[in-house]
């Protein structure tokens, strides 16, 4: 029993020494949540190094463009206001008989 109780070392009946190691636990648990709720939802890409561009709600009132590049996360809301200016055509915009949109730059854009 000697030669087992020198291994352990004596802690003095520390009562808090557990709860450092059950916050540790409960803080992977979140992390964990969090990484299955965002690959649950379609939103892997947020998690990854890759630069994503998302559209909410396109062409309503509401619509919302959350563009990620790097590790930052920028959110751009729909204001209704018209822009004017000058400016040079940088492509053409075409709809595809199932409804999709494609966008096809220009010569001189590059």
């Amino acid at each position: 029993m000697e030669r087992r109780s020198r291994l352990i070392p004596d802690r003095h009946d520390d009562p808090i020494e557990a709860m450092a190691n059950l916050f540790d636990v409960a803080l992977l648990i979140g992390i964990g949540f969090l990484i299955v709720a965002l690959t649950g939802f379609g939103l892997r890409e947020m998690i990854s190094s890759e630069d994503v561009t998302i559209v909410k709600n396109p062409g309503g009132k509401n619509m919302e463009l959350i563009t990620k590049r790097g590790r930052s996360i920028e959110r751009l809301k729909a204001t209704g206001a018209t822009g004017q200016g000058v400016g040079v055509q940088v492509g053409a915009v075409y709809r595809l008989e199932d409804g999709t949109l494609i966008w096809v730059p220009s010569e001189s854009v590059k």
